[in-house]
């Protein structure tokens, strides 16, 4: 728990970040829903409701990569895939319990986009899942923020404009790309664990 603590301490902006963008969202949907119709503020909320997606990408893009203590966690019983995986798991659970309040806010206010009831929940937090464990494994493959940040747009993109408008079913459109990103989240997580590779992968750079 006290190597948890030290990561926490060190990530908590970006711990409070989903939770700020959730609350200026929900603030801003609270504002339109006594001047427009329903019909108007909906399309706004669309484009409000993908910036926690984006943000999770970005942050987790930026505390995954650009650290220079490799060498010297490999060198602990700690090592470099604990660093790793333990603030992967922060980011991540930080911007799913935000996109939970930023769901449940604006569902009971009937303005999430193309709310199909609870079960609607798993795209916001399906889409953190996925773009989070894709991203992780950017990581460990080329330890590069700029690659990193690149794929978490790329990511967001496809399941914006290429998947989510041909399934629309919110379970069979969140549950195969969730397999997917589980399982190179798992590959990431083996192939973090070798240390000679990650040593010699950041001296590289």
């Amino acid at each position: 728990m006290a190597f948890v603590g030290i990561q926490l301490k060190r990530l908590y902006r970006l711990v409070l970040l989903p939770f700020i963008l959730t609350a200026g969202i929900l603030l801003v949907g609270f504002v339109l829903e006594g001047i427009w119709s329903l019909s108007r503020i909906r399309p706004v909320m669309m484009v409000l409701t993908q910036v926690p997606v984006i943000a999770a990408g970005l942050s987790t893009a930026f505390v995954l990569n650009g650290d220079p203590i490799v060498e010297l966690a490999e060198s602990t019983p700690t090592g470099w895939r604990k660093v790793q995986v333990t603030r992967l798991l922060i980011i991540t659970g930080a911007f799913l319990a935000a996109a939970g309040l930023l769901f449940i806010g604006l569902h009971m206010m009937r303005l999430w986009p193309r709310d199909m009831g609870w079960v609607s929940i798993i795209t916001p937090v399906g889409s953190i899942f996925i773009v989070n464990c894709l991203v992780f494994l950017i990581a460990v493959l080329t330890m590069s923020m700029p690659t990193s940040s690149l794929a978490s747009i790329a990511i967001w993109l496809f399941l914006c404009f290429i998947w989510d408008p041909y399934i629309t079913d919110p379970v069979r459109q969140r549950l195969l790309p969730m397999f997917f990103a589980a399982a190179g989240a798992i590959f990431g997580w083996n192939m973090c664990g070798d240390a000679e590779r990650n040593v010699v992968k950041v001296a590289a750079l």
